[in-house]
């Protein structure tokens, strides 16, 4: 969500206690959440049906942040990465592990890889769920 709307008052803690977050290892989402700026030099529109899902790129200096969203219904999206600049980016991707007994139980699982701009990004989302992705110029 951070990277899908634009709030300019963005912070982590907006819908929680920050003494729930003490121990950073059991929430691998943080860094996510510490990365993300609150302004933004450009943003893009990915994909999107209203209603359905929505991915958006947006740059905060050389590093892009994508955010992709569902709605109940499972999804996968291929995003291609035209959008980037020359060169290779190292991505940081915060993607849904196996969901829970309900969507807002499911897991965040991290993983990097190295792309370019001739990569597509396969996107897979639980149901209510999504992506976060920061890329990085190498």
């Amino acid at each position: 969500m951070a990277a899908v709307y634009y709030q300019p008052l963005n912070f982590l803690f907006w819908y929680d206690k920050p003494s729930k977050y003490s121990n950073p290892a059991n929430w691998p989402g943080l860094p996510w959440f510490n990365a993300v700026p609150t302004t933004w030099d450009e943003s893009h529109t990915l994909a999107g049906a209203i209603g359905e899902y929505v991915a958006v790129a947006r740059r905060a200096g050389d590093t892009w942040y994508v955010g992709a969203m569902t709605n109940e219904t499972p999804r996968n999206l291929s995003i291609p990465l035209s959008f980037l600049g020359a060169g290779t980016y190292t991505a940081t991707v915060y993607s849904d592990g196996t969901p829970g007994t309900d969507p807002f139980r499911t897991p965040v699982v991290v993983g990097t890889r190295t792309v370019t701009s001739e990569t597509t990004l396969d996107v897979a989302m639980a149901p209510a769920g999504g992506q976060a992705i920061i890329l990085k110029p190498s």
